[in-house]
């Protein structure tokens, strides 16, 4: 038993922190990927289901304050979710689909809405003694632009939509366990963990999981709330798709940098296809999202969105843009809670491995 305390503390002290770090780190991201393999059918059911468990958690602890059974506030959180979920997808779905396939059938006659705009503007601009524009080499870039673009877009739309129609039976079910049992499938993994890493391990867990927990309740209120602002204002300025055209300006919302300029896209594309396109639409469409995200900049971001962890811009534009060519509109929105999740576990685990090689120097120092 001593030889093999005096073995552990030999090997602790040869490698240094950053090797055994780096070592570890290799090893569990080895087994996520691992594990995310084997639940690769419902990964998307599984990314619901823990965002959904992200979100409902505090108020399943609020009733457990109350004297609540676990088992029945979590099914009083989950049926009250599953009702929402259940009512918002009877009542969109259909509408979304119908938007969705006249969008794609309209897109064909953009080149000439376009170019009735610009023509109409460059009247105007005539009238008032200001330069015209191209409109012909204009219509022709952004037609270009579309064309690469516009179909992956709405057939990405089109299978995120429909991914979450089949999988309405499976995220409560999955979001209920979680709720009910988190704690215990949680309190076993970390008895996996050995006796001297498992003050480490537990430390990690609760500034990783506790960010990222923040991040996801704040990014999905954000969203909810940008959804509904546009949804409002596209209504109100009488753009078509308006309810179509919130939930993209919602979900363009959650990626970093990008999100800002690519939500204005489809408020513009679907003004350009409408049956009356219009320069004056086009400014009232850009107003509404400016105004939107004006106001989520303002008090929404600051008081809802939590400072998950501190990165680097360039990282962050680097890291988006990789995720968003591998993995797709997906890869926009996860590559920023991934990228500050890894940042965390490996800082901690960095920080506590070198913590344990000082308590081992100092040991060694008092037995000479």
């Amino acid at each position: 038993m001593m030889k093999d305390s005096c073995d552990d503390r030999q090997s602790v002290s040869v490698k240094h922190p950053v090797i055994r770090a780096t070592e570890i780190f290799l090893v569990g991201l080895a087994a996520v990927l691992c594990m995310l393999f084997i639940v690769q059918p419902v990964i998307f059911s599984l990314a619901v289901s823990l965002a959904l468990f992200a979100v409902g958690a505090p108020a399943v602890d609020y009733l457990r304050q109350r004297d609540w059974p676990r088992a029945t506030a979590s099914g009083t959180v989950m049926g009250l979710a599953t009702i929402c979920l259940i009512l918002v997808a009877a009542l969109l779905y259909p509408l979304l689909m119908i938007q969705i396939h006249q969008i794609s059938e309209q897109v064909t006659h953009l080149d000439q809405q376009l170019l009735t705009v610009l023509n109409n503007t460059n009247v105007w601009l005539a009238g008032h003694n200001i330069s015209t524009i191209d409109a012909q080499q204009v219509t022709n870039s952004v037609i270009q632009s579309v064309n690469k673009q516009g179909s992956s877009a709405i057939q990405s739309m089109t299978d995120f939509f429909t991914e979450i129609a089949t999988s309405l039976l499976l995220i409560p079910l999955i979001t209920f366990f979680l709720l009910c049992d988190f704690l215990t499938l949680r309190n076993q993994a970390m008895q996996l963990l050995p006796n001297r890493h498992f003050e480490l391990g537990w430390l990690i867990y609760i500034r990783a999981a506790t960010q990222l927990q923040s991040y996801i309740r704040g990014v999905s209120i954000q969203a909810v709330i940008m959804a509904t602002v546009t949804t409002i204002g596209f209504w109100l300025a009488g753009i078509d798709y308006a309810p179509l055209l919130g939930i993209m300006v919602g979900l363009l919302n959650m990626i970093p940098f990008f999100g800002i300029s690519l939500a204005k896209i489809p408020p513009v594309v679907a003004v350009l296809i409408s049956s009356e396109p219009s320069a004056l639409n086009i400014i009232l469409a850009l107003a509404v999202v400016i105004i939107a995200q004006a106001v989520d900049n303002a008090f929404v971001i600051p008081r809802i969105v939590a400072k998950a962890a501190s990165l680097h811009p360039l990282s962050v534009i680097l890291g988006v843009m990789l995720g968003g060519y591998y993995f797709g509109f997906f890869g926009l929105i996860l590559t920023v809670p991934i990228m500050f999740s890894i940042k965390v576990i490996f800082s901690e685990l960095l920080r506590g491995l070198r913590h344990q090689m000082l308590n081992v120097h100092r040991e060694e120092k008092r037995q000479r």
